[in-house]
């Protein structure tokens, strides 16, 4: 298998850490802030996968091309492959989702609400080799081939 980032990209609550689960905890090292803690932990996880070759996949919700970028660009200069899923990041969906979580995975709705604020649509021009749109209805998760024209969040 070709060494490979995968940044996932949505709000809170848009699904990141189950299409994680489902299609890619079986290959790839989950960097992931909220069990990694600290900025310092994960990029040390980030310089281990890039040093040993090993592919991995950031699952938070890098919502702008400079939050991408701190792992785009030191994995394209280590020769990884760059992949991109954005996750269907309509409000009120994400919101709902959110609700139904129980303790300190469920976040305020105004949380939420200021990642969605920020979030810049992915572009190949940032390092991306591919892009995706997820599109999520709770039950399922469909991937399709990322518009640049995509016009929805």
């Amino acid at each position: 298998m070709e060494k490979t980032l995968i940044v996932l990209m949505g709000v809170q609550g848009s699904g990141k850490s189950t299409f994680y689960r489902r299609f890619l905890a079986e290959a790839y090292v989950r960097v992931n802030l909220d069990t990694l803690k600290t900025r310092h932990r994960e990029r040390l996880l980030v310089e281990e996968c890039l040093r040993q070759g090993r592919s991995f996949a950031v699952d938070n919700t890098n919502p702008t091309a400079e939050d991408r970028a701190r792992y785009i660009l030191p994995a394209k200069a280590a020769g990884f492959r760059v992949e991109g899923y954005f996750l269907d990041s309509r409000l009120q969906p994400c919101i709902e989702r959110n609700n139904r979580r129980e303790g300190k995975e469920k976040l305020p709705a105004h949380v939420i609400a200021a990642t969605w604020k920020k979030l810049q649509m992915p572009s190949r021009a940032e390092g991306f080799d591919q892009l995706y749109f997820v599109r999520n209805n709770g039950q399922e998760m469909v991937i399709e081939e990322w518009r640049e024209d995509e016009d929805e969040v």
